[in-house]
């Protein structure tokens, strides 16, 4: 093979997503299950949407909460209005006028706040009421105007008592405490509610039910932990006219058929069936979120999906779906997990990972996205992919609201400057992260696979790297790393600057300051976008030049707005037998004379000899 011959690798589809568990070289013949061409080894702040590359959209600060202990936080949807948060802090509950001005109010019951170091609180939405739990202290009711505690509402006794997790389903509330749990009257119900709250304020008594009289319990049947979490998936046996609640413990996940009727469950028996997963229930009631008629949830092992997880029971494909981003999940603290938080928004599936402790809560320092996108179509469907890891707010809860068809996401985070608990709003389409100081572009980093260019036995010499970018707007930073075959340690090559205006004020003939009408630009684009050929440093354990391989990857960091539609490596192929013996800072044998002590080699940064096209070293 010449010399001079060059060679190039590389993709303009990366929809394939994200895949950490493969070793990172490219599929091939001699590496079948290496990462496909449409797939990257890692995506930190970014998306595969449209099979291209961008950044996460941006989050936008709203106001900052009472710094003291987030215990939990809830979306409250008003009967007749648009829906605001309502959250559990330092024992004081507060309500967040996200659908108006984003102030907040303290609506703490007069009988006085809840205990305020208590690590958790639960809270559900039962009709008008959302009922505010935290497994010690008289339930707290919320009825849209005023927060009270259950004795003092006007339904008829015995009132629902302490618990924990809660789900509110088939119009009754259910409530755990420990390994039991029990359910409310139905609603309305004309015996235990009340004409003011039209009888749907029945949810919030425990009496019409023969088999929990006395407030006797369900329990679940073996030593499985206390329940976690409850809640149901859209599937409903409609022949026998049932709906499936599940329980969730923390190894094992139960099932009841809830019936719909009075008659049905007054003359109720033990209920309960247990379902599939024996060994890997939820780790947190906060992380199980429905998504396309699918419960997913944070357990030990990774990220699980309930339905999938039925599916292969008793087979070995009964795992988690998470092994594509198990490069962040296997740093999780466990003892933490059960504060895990997760959402689905925009299509995506988000779920919290990295949960550290902190005094006024566990943050949790990433969020992984699996993007749905490739499943929403008419056409070929194809599996959800993950998409890496989005970082950029210290989050302790998640949340999700329909505002007139308007989805919404928030997250209640800690700031990272100003040490208070932030609210913040992360926004479809926006550049930039909108934060207390301004604008503050985002920095998201791609790790593709290690290319081989369909050879991985030949021996080759990294030449260039080529970008095609577009919806480029405004200043963006470019920063490249590579390493060759499996060289632990990112090199760097090359660093550049490319800026386009947003408007006619970032012009560079614009008078400033800019007082004239603004005109907005359209995004631009810069294809191809070629680096030079790359200097090296001296990989010790080889004793070669680092731009010499069997196959390199790339680390691609991009700080600002544009879209990445292709990446193409080129490299030149070499006889590995001429570079036999060699040590950084020498030339093959036989191609160079001794080199005279008064002439020396051009030296790079590092005091290495730069070689040249034919990795000879180039002389002064």
């Amino acid at each position: 093979m010449p010399k001079s011959e060059r060679l190039v690798t590389g993709a303009v589809d990366f929809s394939g997503g994200v895949d950490s568990s493969r070793v990172r070289t490219i599929a091939s013949a001699a590496n079948p299950n290496g990462l496909q061409p449409n797939q990257l080894a890692w995506l930190a702040n970014g998306t595969v949407r449209e099979g291209c590359i961008s950044p996460r959209h941006g989050w936008r600060y709203l106001a900052t909460l009472p710094t003291d202990l987030l215990q939990d936080a809830f979306m409250y949807e008003p009967d007749f209005d648009f829906p605001y948060i309502m959250a559990q802090i330092g024992g004081r509950t507060y309500q967040v006028r996200v659908d108006t001005d984003n102030s907040v109010i303290d609506v703490t019951a007069a009988s006085g706040p809840n205990p305020a170091t208590i690590a958790q609180s639960w809270m559900d939405q039962a009709e008008q009421f959302l009922v505010i739990q935290d497994d010690q202290s008289e339930p707290l009711v919320w009825d849209g105007t005023t927060l009270r505690r259950v004795s003092a509402m006007p339904n008829m006794a015995p009132k629902i008592p302490t618990g924990s997790a809660m789900c509110y389903y088939m119009n009754r509330l259910w409530i755990a405490q420990g390994r039991e749990w029990l359910g409310s009257d139905i609603a309305p119900n004309f015996t235990s509610g009340t004409a003011g709250y039209n009888f749907r304020d029945a949810v919030l008594s425990v009496v019409e039910n023969t088999y929990l009289s006395s407030l006797k319990r369900f329990i679940v049947p073996t030593v499985a932990g206390n329940i976690r979490a409850m809640k149901f998936p859209t599937n409903i046996d409609t022949a026998l006219g049932q709906g499936q609640l599940l329980i969730f413990t923390r190894k094992v996940i139960y099932s009841m058929n809830v019936v719909p009727t009075r008659a049905e469950w007054a003359a109720l028996t033990e209920p309960l069936q247990r379902v599939a997963q024996t060994v890997f229930g939820t780790t947190s009631d906060r992380s199980v979120v429905q998504v396309n008629g699918d419960l997913f949830y944070q357990s030990t092992d990774g990220i699980r999906s309930f339905l999938q997880k039925s599916r292969d029971f008793n087979e070995y494909g009964n795992t988690p779906q998470s092994r594509e981003v198990q490069r962040a999940i296997q740093f999780n603290d466990r003892s933490l997990l059960r504060f895990g938080t997760g959402v689905e928004s925009d299509n995506r599936l988000l779920q919290s990972c990295l949960p550290e402790q902190s005094a006024y809560g566990v943050i949790h320092k990433g969020v992984l996205p699996m993007n749905f996108d490739l499943v929403s179509t008419i056409s070929r469907k194809l599996p959800p992919v993950w998409e890496g890891m989005w970082e950029g707010l210290d989050i302790l809860k998640m949340l999700t609201g329909d505002f007139g068809g308007r989805f919404r996401t928030f997250a209640i985070a800690l700031g990272r400057t100003s040490g208070q608990l932030e609210l913040w709003e992360q926004v479809a389409g926006l550049q930039e992260d909108e934060g207390r100081l301004g604008e503050d572009r985002i920095t998201w980093i791609i790790e593709t696979p290690s290319y081989t260019w369909g050879s991985p036995l030949q021996f080759k010499q990294l030449d260039t790297l080529k970008l095609w970018v577009d919806r480029m707007f405004g200043k963006v930073d470019f920063k490249v790393y590579y390493r060759p075959d499996q060289y632990p340690c990112w090199v760097f090559w090359h660093q550049w600057q490319e800026c386009a205006a947003r408007d006619n004020c970032e012009l560079l003939s614009a008078a400033q300051p800019c007082d004239y009408p603004t005109q907005d630009f359209c995004p631009q684009y810069h294809t191809p976008m070629t680096l030079p050929t790359p200097h090296f440093k001296c990989d010790q354990t080889n004793a070669r030049p680092t731009t010499l391989g069997y196959g390199f990857q790339f680390r691609i960091v991009i700080k600002g707005y544009c879209r990445v539609r292709g990446i193409f490596a080129y490299a030149r192929p070499r006889d590995e037998a001429e570079y036999e013996g060699i040590r950084c800072g020498t030339a093959p044998a036989g191609t160079v004379a001794p080199v005279p002590t008064v002439v020396r080699a051009i030296l790079d940064d590092d005091g290495n000899a730069i070689l040249d096209d034919n990795g000879n070293a180039i002389l002064e």
